[in-house]
């Protein structure tokens, strides 16, 4: 495993304005019968908490060498906290209570995340602030990814959380919009897709009814 990311290139779409729900992202396409998995490999689960702004960029070679050996693992570990919280998203857009072991698994990752941070003195805004612990773990990008998780469940207004109003997506984002009206993941993706559909629709509504005339 190469300890440099300089030159890997971005495959991850940054839609859900939050990094919890960029992480449920990772699995592209996910109402098909073949889903694009994103974070097949450590050191994609690297990359994307680098990008999502988790982890420390001068961290990830340091992460990488760290993951040769229990990398593969930790990542189906991220993967699994990742549907966890897909399916709490997924009960909350339906009316439905989330299922407790799906909020038990991500309260362990929380717990464990926490106790691998420490408190350190730090100059602003507060007294002090949590650093990862000084011996490097592979494991920094799991509980990164776990406090993501924690702000969007705890900090976020629930009705800002949105599943994207295409028929043919499952992404999620947090509307952020003056007015909260936001109905796509994104404007150019499913958005124009849905009105191209919508206008088709109508057209061929307006043509049976000529017809019928």
């Amino acid at each position: 495993m190469q300890g440099r990311m300089n030159d890997d290139v971005d495959q991850f779409e940054w839609n859900g304005s939050h990094p919890a729900l960029d992480l449920v992202n990772t699995l592209d396409e996910r109402p098909s019968d073949t889903p694009i998995e994103r974070l097949p490999t450590y050191r994609d689960l690297v990359q994307f908490a680098v990008l999502a702004g988790l982890i420390e960029r001068r961290t990830a070679g340091r992460l990488l060498r760290l993951g040769a050996r229990s990398g593969s693992q930790i990542a189906k570990r991220v993967r699994k906290l990742r549907e966890h919280l897909h399916d709490i998203l997924a009960a909350a857009n339906s009316g439905r209570r989330a299922r407790q072991s799906d909020l038990d698994a991500l309260s362990a990752a929380i717990q464990a995340a926490h106790a691998a941070q420490l408190l350190v003195a730090s100059a602003s805004p507060g007294l002090a602030s949590r650093r990862w612990s000084p011996s490097p773990s592979a494991e920094i990008p799991l509980h990164a990814c776990a406090l993501a998780i924690e702000r969007l469940l705890v900090e976020e207004e629930r009705n800002r959380i949105r599943k994207c109003e295409a028929s043919d997506c499952d992404a999620y984002y947090l509307d952020t919009s003056k007015g909260r009206r936001r109905q796509w993941c994104s404007m150019t993706g499913c958005g124009n897709r849905e009105k191209q559909r919508r206008r088709r629709s109508g057209g061929r509504s307006l043509t049976r009814l000529n017809r019928l005339e």
